[in-house]
């Protein structure tokens, strides 16, 4: 009988979220309906109703009551507080990156598919796990606030060149395609896997942080530019809709998924350099620049080895960041505060 009372339950309404609105919409039940599946559950039990049972069929009792108060209405809507509106994107965009970074960590230490190797023997017994963020709405709307003021979105990145000449660019990839398989370049397969998630670790290293000093400030300044710079290059994506290189070239296999967005400029190579750029103007007397330089460089080239960019698609994201980087510097000034006081 407790599967009819929750079928009795469940058929009086349906929750639907629509945009900035959530409503508890009427499907032809009734408030009696509800009271007559209670009143049914409990003509059933054999003994006494337990205390519990009582005193949660009164609380229902009343809330019937006032429900009963809106019985000539089809729909009661609650809006969606800010904080609420909010909320349920953070916990969507945290959902999905942990779930992306897991899928990524499982395949990584299984090995990879392609080759039948195991990935993980260059990794040791030490894993690195940086302080996450959410999804940085303050920033965002700071970035579009100050679109007319930096003009962020009318750069003077040049366009890509012909799909000939950008044809052309992918016998290089076509030759790394199968370097890439060779036993010897398990660590840039295993690295490929890793930054495809965005991952801090190539940034992080180079500047003495590891799993007993995080630079927590450091690596949330990392994410926060990570996803401005996301933002910023899907822009000039949307603006230039290159091609990938596996659609210019077909015997091209791209070594992990090929993101759904255009190729022109890499993201990787934007995000990398920004990191690397404003880093440098936040902490300038620190000795691991220029291996940061040199770490930011090994990302955005090990997208090239992964068959999804052009070296003429890093070379944009690095002119990119170059002019993004006083724009940034004005958005993220508190937190380039707080990672100056980390350091000095």
């Amino acid at each position: 009988m407790s599967g009819d009372f929750d079928k009795t339950i469940l058929m009086q309404a349906r929750l639907t979220i629509d945009n900035a609105e959530i409503r508890i919409d009427k499907t032809g039940g009734s408030s009696k309906d509800v009271q007559d599946a209670i009143d049914i559950l409990e003509a059933t039990m054999e003994a006494e109703p337990p205390l519990e049972f009582r005193q949660i069929k009164k609380e229902l009792e009343r809330a019937i009551s006032k429900i009963s108060r809106y019985a000539q209405r089809e729909t009661l809507a609650l809006s969606v507080s800010s904080t609420l509106h909010k909320g349920l994107h953070k916990g969507l965009h945290k959902a999905l990156h942990k779930g992306l970074h897991k899928g990524l960590h499982k395949a990584l230490h299984k090995g990879n598919m392609i080759t039948g190797v195991d990935e993980t023997r260059s990794l040791g017994s030490i894993e690195f796990s940086w302080p996450e963020i959410e999804l940085p709405w303050k920033h965002l709307s700071l970035l579009d606030r100050l679109r007319e003021h930096f003009q962020w979105d009318i750069l003077p990145l040049p366009p890509p060149e012909a799909e000939g000449k950008r044809l052309g660019e992918t016998a290089t990839l076509l030759k790394w395609q199968e370097e890439l398989l060779s036993p010897g370049l398990a660590d840039r397969r295993r690295r490929i896997v890793l930054e495809a998630g965005n991952d801090l670790t190539a940034y992080m290293l180079p500047l003495g942080a590891d799993v007993t000093s995080p630079f927590g400030e450091t690596a949330t300044l990392f994410q926060l530019i990570s996803a401005l710079g996301g933002a910023i290059g899907q822009h000039y994506k949307a603006r230039f809709m290159a091609a990938r290189p596996s659609v210019l070239e077909p015997n091209l296999r791209p070594f992990i998924p090929v993101p759904a967005h255009s190729s022109y400029p890499s993201n990787h190579a934007l995000q990398s350099f920004l990191i690397a750029e404003l880093f440098a103007r936040t902490v300038p007397e620190h000795p691991g620049i220029p291996a940061l330089f040199r770490a930011a460089e090994e990302v955005a080239v090990n997208r090239e080895w992964a068959g999804l960019h052009l070296p003429s698609d890093t070379e944009a994201g690095r002119k990119l960041a170059r002019m993004a980087t006083p724009m940034l510097e004005a958005v993220l000034e508190d937190q380039l505060a707080a990672v100056r006081a980390e350091w000095y």
